[in-house]
C-alpha cells in the first residue's frame, strides 16, 4: 500500500492509541475516517519508542512517507512538551514528533478520545438503557462518560443548541474516593489508615481484587483467587465472597457516578463503559446497586431522572482521536 498524494484538502492522517503495554496505529482515509484494515498493534517489548513504532508502522504499510496530520490518544494527561505514559516505558515529545512529522500532532487523553468517538455523527456505539429517563445523545446538554477497566476514566461531553460538541478531559479517577457508603466504609477504613484511596484504586480491575481480598479477610475465609480474572471466574460461579465483592463494586461505582453527575452537572446522561463494566454488567444493572446513584443531596429528584446507560464501541480510542482531529 502506497500513500496517495496529499492534496491540501485531504484529511489523510496517522492515528495512534498509546496505552500502558501496547500501542495501536492506523490510518484514516481522505475524509478523516479510520480505516480499520490498517490497524497494527505494537507491544511494549517490541518497540522502545513512539518514533520507532511510527517507523515500523510506515514500513509495514509500505508508506513512502508518514502523513503530516497525526492524532495520538494517550493513557494519562496530555500536558506539557514531554509526556510520560503512566505505568509504561513510553514517553512522547511534542517537539520531537513535530520535527519527525513536519507538523504538530494532536495529543489527547485516551478517554477524551472515547468521548469524541461516541459523539461522532457516524458513531455506531451500542447503547443499553439501565435507569432514569430515556437517553438521547442528539439533544443539547451535558453528559458524563465513565470508563471502568484497568483504570478509571472520566470525560464530559457537552452539546450546545447548535449541535456543536465539546469534550472536557479530566483526571477525575484520581480523586479520593468519598466516604458515605455504610457497608463499604468499614472495609476501607484499614486501607485509608495506610494510604489515600482514590476512585481508581477502587473502581478498576485492581480495585475489584482488593475488594474481594477485603471481603474474604473480614469473614476470616481463605481467598480462592489471586487475580481479577480469578475473581470474575468465581463471580460467574456464584462464589459468595466474590459475589459480595462484585455487588459492593457496583454500588461504589454508582455512588461515584452520582457524585460525578453532581460535580459536572451531567443532567442529560451518565454513560458507563469499559471492559470491567461489561464483565460486571448484571451486577451494575441490579436495581439494588443502581439506587446508590441518587446520592443524598438537594438534587435527589433530578438525579433519579438522569438517563443511565452502558455503551460500547469498537476501536473507540482510535476512532475518537480521528474525530477529534477533524474537529480541531
Amino acid at each position: 500500500m502506497h500513500s496517495a498524494p496529499q492534496a491540501e484538502t485531504s484529511k489523510l492522517a496517522l492515528i495512534a492509541d498509546v496505552g500502558h503495554n501496547a500501542m495501536r496505529l492506523g490510518l484514516t482515509d481522505g475524509d478523516g475516517r479510520l480505516r480499520r484494515e490498517t490497524i497494527r498493534t505494537f507491544e511494549s517489548h517490541e518497540q522502545s519508542s513512539i518514533s520507532g513504532a511510527f517507523s515500523s508502522f510506515s514500513r509495514s504499510c509500505a508508506l513512502e512517507e508518514l502523513p503530516r496530520r497525526c492524532a495520538i490518544a494517550i493513557s494519562g494527561a496530555a500536558v506539557g512538551d514531554t509526556i510520560s505514559v503512566p505505568n509504561s516505558r513510553w514517553f512522547l515529545s511534542r517537539s520531537g514528533l513535530t520535527a519527525m512529522l513536519q507538523a504538530p500532532p494532536l495529543i489527547l487523553n485516551d478517554f477524551a478520545a472515547n468521548a469524541w468517538a461516541l459523539s461522532a455523527p457516524d458513531s455506531d456505539a451500542r447503547i443499553e438503557a439501565m435507569a432514569g429517563a430515556p437517553f438521547s445523545a442528539e439533544e443539547p446538554g451535558t453528559r458524563c462518560l465513565i470508563g471502568v477497566g484497568s483504570g478509571l476514566g472520566i470525560a464530559v461531553i457537552v452539546r450546545d443548541e447548535q449541535g456543536r460538541i465539546n469534550v472536557l478531559p479530566t483526571e477525575g479517577g484520581h480523586c479520593h474516593f468519598m466516604a458515605g457508603l455504610a457497608e463499604l466504609d468499614p472495609l476501607l477504613d484499614g486501607w485509608r489508615a495506610k494510604e489515600p484511596v482514590t476512585a481508581e484504586d477502587l473502581l478498576s480491575t485492581r480495585g475489584l481484587l482488593a475488594l474481594y481480598r477485603m471481603v474474604v479477610g473480614s469473614e476470616g475465609a481463605t481467598a480462592r483467587a489471586s487475580d481479577t480474572e480469578g475473581v470474575m471466574h468465581l463471580v460467574t460461579h456464584h462464589d459468595p465472597h466474590a459475589s459480595r465483592a462484585a455487588a459492593l463494586f457496583a454500588r461504589a461505582l454508582w455512588y461515584f457516578a452520582g457524585n460525578m453527575a453532581l460535580a459536572y452537572g451531567a443532567w442529560n446522561g451518565v454513560m458507563i463503559t469499559g471492559s470491567l463494566a461489561r464483565a460486571l454488567r448484571s451486577e451494575i444493572r441490579s436495581p439494588d446497586a443502581a439506587r446508590y446513584f441518587v446520592v443524598p443531596s438537594p438534587w435527589q429528584r433530578q438525579l433519579r431522572e438522569v438517563p443511565r446507560v452502558i455503551v460500547s464501541l469498537e476501536h473507540a480510542e482510535l476512532r475518537g482521536a480521528a474525530q477529534a482531529l477533524l474537529i480541531h
